[in-house]
């Protein structure tokens, strides 16, 4: 008798709450991802424009979550060149948000004022370990939303780095969509 009350009351619970709508405070994200397709045409541009300045470069491309979808090291490349391009590209995924820049040399400016405006004695910014603070790295956007990033590093300079990053967005710039 007693368990037939308490399956009668689950029941009613159960009926009750199927039919009566709930009220929820929190709703689900819409997220956008990059097609792998088009991180590996944004690698191969990157690559291609530097080795055609005699420039031996990696480049990268990551997720919003700063995961790799493609990674192209040219032939020439360092072996260091693997990790200064994800560090560069992970820079602008992990700042962009903060800064809404899309440089890494913004950033190092703007961090560079920031220290210098602390009071004696503070403790200097610790960037997150394996983020590179240099030009090179740049935010892949779908109208706002930061989607990703491209990283390169291997060239002579931060600034031909980011050249050759801005060469690989601009191959897939129109695919975003």
């Amino acid at each position: 008798m007693r368990f037939r009350a308490l399956r009668a009351a689950l029941m009613v619970m159960l009926v009750g709450s199927l039919t009566e709508p709930k009220q929820t405070s929190a709703q689900t994200l819409v997220t956008h991802r990059l097609p792998a397709a088009l991180a590996m045409e944004a690698v191969a541009a990157a690559v291609s424009a530097c080795s055609q300045k005699g420039y031996g470069v990696t480049a990268t491309v990551i997720d919003a979550d700063a995961e790799r979808i493609a990674m192209l090291r040219g032939d020439t490349a360092g072996v260091h060149t693997f990790e200064a391009s994800w560090g560069k590209a992970y820079r602008a995924v992990g700042f962009a948000p903060i800064f809404k820049v899309n440089s890494g040399g913004e950033v190092a400016e703007r961090l560079a004022r920031y220290a210098a405006r602390q009071p004696p004695g503070t403790l200097p910014f610790q960037p997150p370990e394996h983020m590179i603070f240099r030009a090179g790295g740049l935010t892949i956007k779908l109208g706002d939303e930061v989607i990703g990033a491209i990283g390169v590093g291997g060239a002579p300079s931060a600034e031909a780095d980011e050249a050759c990053a801005r060469d690989g967005l601009d191959k897939i710039r129109d695919g975003i969509r």
